[in-house]
């Protein structure tokens, strides 16, 4: 399991195809995947009217293959050109913290350029449940039009388009994503005004966490680098309200500030956790999870800490790599030194999920 993976385990939707998933515009219209408890169905339709579509249930998954009528192919095309969807981009969909479980990926081939939108929860959808009903329910009814069944084994292909064919995105800024494993501190733009343009400093320590507790979600990440600029985000959301309360801070720590860190980081309680292998993808109700992303000279510590970590009363979740009380004068640190005495306030609108500092 990717441990960046943690801010979005709450959805209890696994990692699903849609990432890797491409669309040729010359040859394909559409590729739509929808995720809920119950079931996980995804299609690839040509612009011939020819689809693929797989329906997983339980252990196993049917595959069919057929072709739409010339006036059913017209109306699923027409539904794709709803000026509300066509002029919808990633950036523009907000997840809230609090959310039911429903991943919706649309991969729409509009000329020689794509549109890619990934949604994932049910909250996230309904201000565009007019443009995405028509086509959800078309999803829902395909296996209704003839078709041929092929076995498993001879079909499945989780949708994907043969070969390697690439999807022309249309320019946009890219949606915001969350810190992405890494094999070494990575390379991002000093922060210093002061510095030239061209500067590049390492990461220190990169730490994002998720907790739901007393009917509230909160989801923070924190990112420290090498020259003491760090950057940290945090959103709640209470049970109930559909409102997510942002706060974004940035600054510089002082030398002995982040000598005081790199003491806690060497600490044999957090130096000495590596990581253990788990099926385990599902943050539990109630608790805490914390992952961290250490760069040391010998290489990335990157470990998970859990408030469920060895709790054999609650079964069937993802405990993570240690206790998260080990990591307790970590998080007081930053607490006083980031959130309470932090250089300042940054405008909201501006979260990058911790990709740069500040």
């Amino acid at each position: 399991m990717s441990h960046s993976a943690i801010l979005v385990l709450i959805t209890f939707v696994l990692a699903p195809a849609f990432a890797s998933a491409q669309v040729e515009s010359s040859l394909y219209l559409l590729r739509i995947e929808h995720t809920s408890f119950e079931s996980h169905v995804c299609v690839l339709l040509q612009k011939t009217g020819f689809f693929h579509l797989e329906a997983d249930s339980g252990d196993s998954t049917r595959v069919f293959e057929g072709t739409l009528k010339a006036d059913a192919l017209r109306r699923i095309q027409s539904d794709l050109q709803d000026p509300a969807l066509e002029a919808l981009s990633q950036q523009q969909i907000e997840e809230p913290l609090i959310r039911r479980s429903e991943f919706l990926a649309l991969n729409i081939s509009r000329g020689e350029n794509g549109q890619q939108l990934v949604f994932r929860s049910a909250e996230s959808q309904d201000p565009y449940r007019k443009s995405l009903q028509p086509i959800v329910r078309w999803l829902d009814d395909l296996h209704k039009v003839p078709h041929k069944e092929l076995s498993e084994d001879a079909g499945k292909n989780n949708c994907l388009a043969p070969g390697e064919i690439a999807l022309k995105k249309r320019p946009q800024e890219p949606p915001r994503q969350q810190i992405a494993p890494s094999t070494g501190p990575p390379p991002i733009a000093a922060a210093d005004p002061g510095a030239a343009q061209s500067e590049r400093v390492s990461a220190l320590l990169q730490l994002s966490s998720l907790g739901m507790k007393s009917h509230a979600a909160h989801q923070s990440c924190v990112l420290v680098m090498s020259n003491g600029f760090y950057r940290a985000e945090q959103e709640d959301q209470k049970q109930g309200n559909r409102k997510v309360n942002v706060k974004v801070t940035g600054g510089q720590f002082a030398p002995q500030e982040t000598s005081q860190l790199q003491q806690l980081l060497n600490d044999p309680a957090i130096s000495g956790i590596r990581h253990k292998k788990t099926s385990h993808a599902v943050l539990p109700i109630s608790g805490e999870m914390l992952n961290l992303q250490i760069y040391r000279t010998s290489g990335l510590q990157d470990v998970v800490l859990s408030s469920t970590f060895n709790r054999r009363d609650i079964p069937f979740f993802y405990s993570g790599d240690g206790d998260i009380n080990s990591a307790q004068a970590l998080l007081k640190f930053i607490a006083e030194h980031v959130w309470t005495a932090g250089s300042g306030r940054l405008d909201p609108s501006l979260r990058n999920d911790c990709q740069s500092a500040p």
